[in-house]
């Protein structure tokens, strides 16, 4: 079995010849463990090298193709569930056999094969941590306690993909459009944090009962811009650190686009 580039590498010419279109032999294996590419876009391999690899390389699945499988799993798990205990267990609401989770102030709909509806777009970055909140949650109240990302239970070696693809991203952001990332923030019912440290500071909730601190430094004279993203202590017994991530992710480009639209005079 191939199941990485490098495995596959062995059996090409290693010329880079660049006939596949790509710029190496290990450009071309990467790309046909990922799907891009088929063997037979190397002019190079023989009909008969061909047919012995092929059944034989294990693709590697993209993030979208992981999430519709985790999605379905989680969506399985769901049509074993009844609803109203679910709305009752963690006091959502109900309506035309479906329950309700808001999120960032919006009302999604869960039905009961797992399906959501909403005047909001919806995707997987929703659509996976509030089935999972649905099936996890133990619908604690938050402790009113803060804590940062590495403290969440299970978060050991997310920590470094956190900071760059949420806080350091989302810093970028409000650095850019400080104003306007702000006012953007109160479109979701974000909470203004007055007592802080903080030159700015929300509270979003992305899941009942699991808000978001964003805490927001301006720079000054020698000290640079900071951004940090805090979550209530008792995180971990509403959600998983997996949510606490996607939801961090999407956030980030929910925002962007945001932006976007407000340049080109659609926002606002």
């Amino acid at each position: 079995m191939i199941k990485n580039p490098l495995e596959l590498y062995k059996h090409l010419d290693q010329s880079n010849c660049r006939r596949c279109l790509l710029p190496s032999c290990i450009a071309f294996s990467v790309a046909v463990i990922q799907g891009q590419k088929k063997l037979s876009d190397c002019p190079l391999l023989s009909a008969e090298k061909i047919n012995e690899l092929t059944g034989g390389i294990v693709r590697k699945k993209s993030m979208s193709e992981e999430q519709d499988a985790y999605l379905a799993l989680l969506q399985e798990e769901i049509a074993q569930q009844d609803l109203k205990d679910i709305a009752s267990r963690l006091g959502l609401p109900l309506k035309e056999e479906t329950v309700g989770v808001k999120c960032l102030g919006k009302y999604f709909w869960i039905n009961a094969q797992g399906g959501m509806a909403s005047e909001c777009h919806c995707n997987n970055w929703v659509h996976i941590p509030i089935l999972h909140y649905l099936l996890q949650s133990k619908g604690l109240q938050p402790a009113g306690e803060w804590i940062d990302f590495p403290a969440i239970q299970d978060a050991g070696g997310k920590e470094r993909f956190f900071a760059h693809r949420c806080e350091e991203s989302m810093q970028q952001l409000v650095d850019e459009h400080t104003e306007l990332f702000f006012e953007i923030l109160d479109l979701f019912e974000a909470e203004e944090v007055r007592e802080t440290e903080a030159d700015k500071a929300r509270i979003l909730y992305p899941l009942p009962k699991v808000p978001f601190l964003i805490n927001y430094w301006e720079s000054e004279e020698s000290f640079p811009s900071k951004l940090n993203i805090l979550f209530d202590s008792k995180v971990s017994e509403n959600t998983n650190v997996e949510s606490v991530y996607m939801i961090g992710r999407g956030m980030v480009e929910m925002f962007h686009q945001l932006i976007i639209r407000h340049s080109s005079g659609e926002l606002f």
